[in-house]
């Protein structure tokens, strides 16, 4: 069977992500998987959907509880280091700051 692959169509397999696409698989949502034959025989599914409805890559809907994200405004980190000089140091002519 020949595939016929368009100009937007990946040219490696989406299983395996190593072999050159041969077959092709009919997926749930109206696509087509683009697979390698021994994939393909082997049932394997697609490793990454590269554009989800989240349109993040590799981010899908069971990785992430929908809803409110994130814990409120940003904090400092616990351990800011020493303080900077003040005031700052001057440049040593003829030498960058180290």
């Amino acid at each position: 069977m020949t595939i016929t692959l368009t100009a937007t169509d990946v040219r490696t397999c989406e299983a395996c992500w190593v072999a050159p696409v041969t077959a092709a698989r009919a997926a749930a949502d109206g696509q087509r998987d683009l697979l390698c034959e021994g994939c393909a025989d082997a049932n394997a599914p697609r490793r990454v959907d590269l554009f989800p409805p989240l349109g993040v890559y590799k981010l899908t809907a069971r990785h992430i509880e929908m809803g409110k994200h994130g814990s409120g405004s940003p904090q400092t980190p616990p351990d800011q280091g020493p303080p900077l000089p003040n005031p700052p140091p001057t440049p040593t002519p003829g030498r960058p700051p180290v």
